[in-house]
């Protein structure tokens, strides 16, 4: 999105009579940020999705090894099922797009936190820290 207004046009059928046209105008909030982040966690319920958006911070030890990568939330989003459901139409249509223009987007493997708030054992080797 770029920081103009982006006008978006949406037909709409009333119940009777001729459809209408709706225009909404998007724009930023005052206090809009943008937050960069390595990936998300997230939960839901019958009543909502709540995505937290993260970066992680590696604690380097003795010969560049990892002692303990701390995970910083940076934001939370919290969806309607709806919203979930078009965020998640809209995201796989914009990565299968992405993937045509310039290839496969390679996963990498992100540690794990048990209950405990510890890596679980199979998955303590982060790539791109390594």
């Amino acid at each position: 999105m770029t920081d103009e207004n982006i006008p978006q046009k949406m037909p709409v059928q009333p119940m009777l009579g001729q459809p209408i046209e709706i225009v909404i105008e998007v724009s930023k909030e005052e206090d809009f940020k943008r937050f960069y982040a390595i990936g998300a966690i997230g939960v839901n319920n019958i009543y909502d999705f709540r995505v937290s958006f993260y970066n992680d911070d590696p604690e380097l030890g003795q010969r560049n090894s990892f002692k303990k990568i701390q995970r910083k939330i940076g934001t939370e989003v919290i969806l309607s099922p709806v919203a979930a459901k078009e965020l998640a139409r809209w995201l796989t249509q914009n990565v299968k797009d992405y993937e045509s223009k310039f290839g496969e987007i390679k996963s990498q493997s992100a540690p794990k936190a048990n209950s405990k708030g510890t890596a679980d054992s199979d998955s303590t080797v982060l790539d791109g820290y390594a």
